[in-house]
C-alpha cells in the first residue's frame, strides 16, 4: 500500500468502490476536501484522522502508512527514548495512544519535507 494519506485515503475508497463525493458525505466534509486529500495536497489534523478512521471502520494506523508490527526484541533505547518513556509511563492508555499518533503524523511530515 502506498504511504501517504491521500494515497491511503483513495485506495480505501476505491476499495469500496465509492466515489469521492460518497467518501465525503461518509466522512461529513466536501467532495474538493477528499480530492485534495487524494493528490496530496492537504493533510488532516490527527483528531480529522482520528475521527475518519472511525467513520470508515479502519484502524488509525491505515490511514497514517505504518502497517508495520515490530518485535519488543528489535527495539533498541536511546536517551531520547528513556527521556520519553519516563515522561509518558503515568499516561492513560488512550492518552500514549494519542501521542503516537502524533509521532506518526510528524514523521510523515518529515518525510513529506525530506521528499
Amino acid at each position: 500500500m502506498n504511504n501517504s494519506f491521500g494515497d491511503r485515503l483513495k485506495q480505501i475508497r476505491l476499495d469500496r468502490n465509492m466515489s469521492q463525493e460518497e467518501l465525503a458525505q461518509l466522512l461529513g466534509t466536501s467532495k474538493q476536501v477528499i480530492s485534495r486529500y487524494e493528490k496530496n495536497q492537504r493533510t488532516p489534523k490527527i483528531t480529522v484522522a482520528n475521527e475518519y478512521a472511525d467513520k470508515l471502520g479502519v484502524p488509525l494506523n491505515t490511514l497514517l502508512g505504518d502497517d508495520s508490527v515490530q518485535s519488543d526484541k528489535d527495539i533498541t533505547f536511546d536517551d531520547f527514548t528513556y527521556a520519553l518513556h519516563a515522561e509518558t509511563q503515568d499516561l492513560t492508555e488512550e492518552n500514549k495512544q494519542r501521542l503516537l499518533e502524533m509521532a506518526r503524523l510528524f514523521k510523515l511530515g518529515q518525510e513529506h519535507k525530506d521528499k
